[in-house]
């Protein structure tokens, strides 16, 4: 079996894929090209359903803090997936990290061993090989979340990414790769991992993210902080990541900085 670059996404596939029973009803949009498969579902996602828009491309992906997500045609994993909760949208400020874990787990049955780089990328071999971008608004009286997806399959040159980057393909050269299965299993464990999620809180996630913190331990660069002398450590009950600033302990959200690695 060759892999499935030039092959496009199958909308029967994906669907066969994908797990059904009475708490499921899926939505699924696929497109050759698209502005961003999370501004398509902010602006159309279906709230009575489970959505998931994918694209071949995108002509305006964005990432965290609106930067640009290179979105090659055919090459990678572009998805975006919406359902609504009865929760506060707010409770939701963790759930990057919880998508991350489910990427994590998904990509570990090929036998990928990814870490979590607080808050929503995803790193092979200390390279960035994905990254999550959380969206949340209401609509018609319903807590919507957007959670998109960006994760380099088959890509394998990309002058414009000024960042250490790779793919699937060139860390794992023997694995054949199908993007329509990847997709249809990412979009499984996102839903089983949201409904825990509703009922533990993220405090149910705590211990296997600091498993995979790729920060912990390292030095790092905060936007917010003039001081250098930044350590990581883990990631609390709340999501929230724990630093050391000069002997001082001090919890950072995911919205209040940028994090470089010194």
């Amino acid at each position: 079996m060759e892999d499935v670059k030039q092959n496009t996404l199958k909308e029967e596939k994906i669907l066969n894929f994908l797990k059904k029973n009475s708490d499921i009803d899926w939505d699924l949009s696929i497109f050759e090209e698209v502005e961003s498969t999370n501004d398509y579902l902010i602006n159309s996602a279906n709230t009575k359903k489970i959505c998931l828009c994918l694209a071949e491309s995108q002509t305006k992906g964005r990432g965290r803090n609106l930067k640009q997500w290179q979105s090659p045609k055919n090459e990678n994993i572009y998805m975006s997936l919406s359902f609504t909760t009865d929760h506060e949208l707010r409770n939701f400020s963790s759930f990057s990290l919880v998508t991350a874990i489910a990427i994590h787990n998904v990509l570990l049955k090929k036998n990928i061993h990814t870490k979590i780089k607080w808050p929503n990328d995803i790193y092979l071999n200390k390279k960035k090989v994905g990254g999550i971008l959380i969206e949340t608004l209401t609509r018609d009286q319903n807590n919507l979340i957007v959670v998109g997806i960006g994760l380099n399959v088959f890509m394998t040159s990309n002058s414009k990414i000024k960042r250490d980057w790779t793919s699937l393909k060139l860390e794992a050269k023997k694995i054949v790769f199908d993007r329509n299965e990847i997709i249809a299993n990412i979009a499984n464990e996102i839903i089983s991992n949201k409904n825990n999620f509703e009922k533990k809180g993220f405090v149910y996630y705590e211990k296997e993210f600091n498993k995979l913190n790729f920060l912990k331990d390292k030095k790092i660069y905060l936007s917010n902080y003039d001081d250098s002398n930044v350590l990581a450590l883990d990631v609390d009950s709340d999501g929230m990541l724990k630093v050391k600033i000069n002997e001082e302990i001090r919890k950072i959200s995911s919205g209040e900085v940028s994090i470089k690695i010194n």
